[in-house]
């Protein structure tokens, strides 16, 4: 009788303990949290002296902004779906350097750095875009130190964005990265 006894009491435990398990998956099944996929937050970033920028902003309308100096930032504060377009020309008749970038998620997807005019514009959609960038010629009229050719070469600056937030300033003959960067 007390085998019995024993018997009845393991497998009432047994039982309960089956169903608690049973009721604690059921449960956790219910309550799995809900893990958002993060949207792609895009945005401009421009860094140019006396420049008139002109970009469409978050409900697709072109708007202008007379820049003076430094750097010039418009973060997107919803999801977007459309085209991306940016130009930028600097109102000095002097060379100026203009660094204009498209980031995503705060990394430049698009852009580079270009003189006195840039046009950039950035398919959200299909990830591509393309630029005009404005070129710096050197314009040695061959008055001492010139090597005797005719050829003018062009620059333009490396442009590759620096740890620190900035962006490179070597200038590379005949365009592109800087060694560095490559």
């Amino acid at each position: 009788m007390f085998r019995n006894l024993l018997k009845r009491k393991i497998l009432a435990n047994y039982i309960l303990l089956s169903v608690s398990l049973l009721s604690l998956n059921g449960c956790s099944k219910n309550q799995e949290p809900i893990v958002e996929q993060p949207t792609d937050e895009f945005s401009y970033e421009v860094e140019c002296t006396n420049c008139k920028i002109t970009y469409t902003d978050k409900s697709n309308v072109t708007k202008t902004v007379n820049h003076t100096t430094g750097k010039w930032e418009y973060k997107f504060d919803q999801k977007i779906s459309f085209e991306l377009k940016l130009s930028i020309k600097t109102s000095l008749s002097s060379q100026q350097t203009i660094n204009a970038y498209i980031l995503k998620n705060k990394e430049a997807v698009f852009g580079d750095v270009g003189y006195n005019q840039t046009t950039i514009t950035y398919d959200t959609q299909n990830a591509r875009g393309s630029a005009v960038y404005g070129s710096y010629k050197n314009t040695d009229t061959g008055n001492g130190g010139n090597t005797g050719g005719s050829t003018k070469h062009t620059s333009s600056v490396c442009g590759a964005k620096n740890k620190s937030g900035g962006y490179c300033k070597h200038v590379v003959v005949g365009g592109g990265r800087c060694w560095q960067h490559r």
